[in-house]
């Protein structure tokens, strides 16, 4: 407890300075935009069930119970005191599960308030994304940890951290009467009930990069033997690598009207990651604009096709409202000494869906159009910009960018235009669940851990011959060729292969033929 009370005919000892150490504070909140399936994977691996971690019910609000009073205790694994829909714009995903945290931020003065009389309560949860926020519903707390010694400063932001810990549950220390003549500015907010804002003294810390819940884990964390059973229990069948890809094109296919390509080069994008630099410049990731979309046709489709098959996936509007008005980016409050959240304060291995469909002219502003270039800098450098006044703080962030669009993206610098082509035959239909399954479980074997593609020198001839003669074709940039070097290595890991082969290379250089005569046949 964080407020220790000896019991009858005990008494408290100082032990002076042996009993000093270090101690941080961090407040975490859930991973943002973690898909359904990812939250009822965790579920499954928790020792409990975790049904915290559970898809959100469908009990109806108006038969739900009422929040609990601020000085209430409530069980975090709760999850039918309260259904609260997210807004119509809101992405595909739903809160996951209370015991994974991310870090939001280094110290618990994090949670103060702008204005002195607000309190805990009114303060909410300071999510990245706003809809996520359900609070009196267990999936979606927020935890004040308390980190110590060699874990005090180990945390940064935007890290997915499994926490194991001593839950503290303290409503005493929350003084949420607002109008108390005593209160001084940000008492408060430092001190949210529990009830609202759980502490957790963490014995255990788990820093877990690209985190993808069907990894198997184990008191010996990832190793290379657990994870080589795993692979081959999947895919040691004859076949079975092909399968699960078929079933993730067959997912992606009916959003995107049957268009084949568009469908491959959405899978190239999920399998990509970053495996160096190169002078600034990163080396396997890349971004996609999938151009022309047909009019009426739904983003959210698309975005919940992909939320199939990624753990994360969110989707934000971009248009001259949105951009406007938005929070996009951390920005550092100095009054209240705290960092509010922002929607591109995401998690590592995110894929981030940008919606432009909906885009008009207008103006933007001063707020927008910093918004706009912190977006550019995270889709195309991987970094997150953090508003401190004085100037950006960039945090490393890679994520992965999707851009729909009408016409070409107000986004610069994008790295893959392609222009939509859907078709009028009937949508294929999923696939085998077994087969997506085993998919998704790829997916994390293959970005969790970051290596470069091999090639023998035969190959890298024909790679650059091949290279020159489509730039003197279609005009392209001479830094087109990370780009293809990316979509290569995540085409050949699709299939569970390490070395480019000429088939494959064949492959991957029929369709950026495909695509760039699609640019040139709609003038981009």
């Amino acid at each position: 407890r964080e407020l220790l009370e000896p019991p009858a005919g005990r008494t408290l000892r100082e032990l002076g300075r042996d009993g000093l150490s270090q101690r941080g504070v961090c407040y975490c909140v859930p991973i943002p935009g973690e898909t359904a399936w990812a939250r009822a994977a965790s579920a499954k691996q928790s020792p409990q069930g975790s049904p915290g971690a559970a898809p959100p019910t469908s009990t109806p609000a108006a038969t739900s119970k009422k929040r609990s009073q601020p000085d209430e205790d409530v069980d975090m694994d709760s999850t039918t005191d309260m259904a609260v829909a997210p807004p119509p714009e809101a992405p595909v995903n739903a809160p996951p599960a209370a015991r994974r945290a991310r870090a939001a931020g280094h110290r618990a003065d994090t949670t103060t308030v702008a204005d002195a009389g607000m309190n805990a309560d009114a303060f909410g949860l300071n999510f990245p994304l706003p809809w996520e926020e359900r609070r009196g519903h267990g999936s979606s707390t927020a935890c004040i940890v308390k980190l110590y010694d060699a874990d005090a400063d180990s945390l940064r932001l935007c890290d997915t951290v499994e926490f194991v810990g001593i839950l503290c549950i303290n409503p005493e220390l929350a003084n949420l009467q607002a109008e108390a003549p005593h209160l001084v500015f940000g008492e408060d907010a430092r001190h949210p009930s529990t009830a609202l804002v759980p502490r957790l003294h963490a014995l255990l810390v788990r820093k877990l990069p690209f985190h993808h819940p069907l990894l198997p884990y184990s008191p010996d964390w990832l190793t290379e033997a657990r994870l080589a059973a795993a692979y081959q229990s999947h895919f040691a069948a004859s076949g079975s690598l092909v399968a699960a890809r078929a079933a993730a094109i067959a997912q992606l296919l009916p959003a995107l009207g049957g268009d084949t390509v568009a469908a491959e080069y959405a899978l190239m994008l999920l399998t990509s990651r970053c495996f160096a630099k190169c002078g600034e410049q990163s080396l396997g990731c890349w971004s996609l604009n999938l151009a022309r979309w047909p009019q009426g046709a739904e983003v959210s489709s698309f975005s919940r096709a992909l939320a199939e098959l990624a753990p994360r996936v969110v989707q934000l509007d971009l248009n001259g409202q949105s951009l406007n008005c938005q929070r996009w980016l951390p920005r550092k409050d100095y009054e209240a000494n705290r960092l509010v959240a922002g929607q591109l304060q995401l998690a590592q291995g995110t894929l981030l869906v940008l919606d432009e469909t909906k885009l008009t002219e207008g103006q933007i502003t001063n707020a927008g159009l910093q918004a706009l270039t912190a977006l550019r800098e995270l889709v195309t450098s991987q970094i997150l910009n953090c508003d401190f006044q004085v100037q950006n703080i960039k945090v490393p962030l890679e994520v992965s960018s999707i851009v729909v669009s009408n016409g070409r993206s107000i986004v610069k610098g994008l790295d893959a235009l392609l222009p939509l082509r859907p078709t009028s035959r009937t949508a294929p239909e999923v696939g085998d669940p077994a087969a997506l399954d085993a998919m998704r479980l790829l997916l994390g074997l293959v970005t969790r851990s970051p290596k470069a593609l091999s090639i023998s020198q035969a190959v890298a001839n024909q790679v650059s011959n091949d290279f020159a003669q489509v730039r003197g074709t279609f005009q392209v940039p001479a830094e087109l060729i990370h780009t293809w070097m990316g979509m290569a290595r995540a085409y050949c890991l699709a299939f569970g292969e390490s070395d480019l082969s000429c088939e494959r290379w064949q492959a991957v250089l029929q369709l950026e033929r495909e695509r760039l005569r699609r640019c040139a046949e709609e003038g981009f």
